[in-house]
């Protein structure tokens, strides 16, 4: 990889992304890399433990998508595991409130944790499913990029969005995306895929923009 520091390596990426972060946005991103390590470890969070890599393949790669949020008031996360894309997304975008949602509990303290450490007050977690969610008021903006296939995705949410929320899927090869696409329920479309760019990180990465119809 590099033999620079995971602190060094992370202004880096940003420089190479274009992305403009405060110290204090820096210095929280570092903190939430040293506490992922550390507790992956022990609670298997993932299967990234080095932090120069952790940097690349999970900070980098989820900060990759700041250029696409426009200004929502809230996104929800949908599996987000040990926080990704939403902790870092959060961080970075202050102006924004995120909601975290997983299954696991082990995964859901561990983002409280992050949470509470850092001071990150535009962040809630929550564990459930959500494909058992009832929500008043679609969220503006969904994004996951845990789900093995679009299909999966687009099912699991389809009773928390309308015409009206922006569905965004962080996904790898684009012609993947392609055969994914014959799968989907008819009352979903993708509108757009853009490439994405991650500094270090020799995969091909795409966004990928779905709406859902209305009923």
């Amino acid at each position: 990889m590099t033999n620079k520091s995971y602190a060094q390596l992370l202004s880096s990426g940003l420089q190479q992304m274009g992305l403009e972060l405060s110290l204090q946005a820096q210095q929280q991103l570092i903190q939430y890399v040293e506490l992922l390590a550390k507790w992956s470890h022990a609670y298997n969070l993932t299967a990234v433990r080095d932090p120069d890599e952790i940097v690349v393949q999970h900070i980098l790669d989820s900060l990759s998508v700041l250029p696409f949020l426009g200004k929502p008031k809230l996104i929800l996360d949908v599996g987000t595991g040990a926080g990704l894309p939403g902790v870092p997304l959060a961080i970075a975008r202050p102006d924004i409130s995120f909601k975290l949602l997983d299954s696991q509990q082990k995964k859901v303290i561990f983002v409280q944790h992050v949470i509470t450490s850092l001071k990150l007050t535009n962040i809630s977690t929550q564990q459930v499913r959500v494909e058992a969610m009832l929500l008043e008021v679609a969220p503006e903006v969904i994004i996951s990029r845990a789900f093995s296939s679009l299909e999966t995705y687009v099912n699991s949410i389809s009773n928390v969005c309308d015409s009206s929320t922006t569905i965004l899927a962080m996904k790898g090869r684009k012609q993947q995306v392609l055969s994914e696409q014959l799968q989907l329920p008819e009352k979903f479309n993708i509108v757009r895929i853009e490439s994405i760019t991650v500094p270090e990180l020799k995969a091909e990465r795409c966004l990928v923009f779905l709406t859902k119809q209305e009923e």
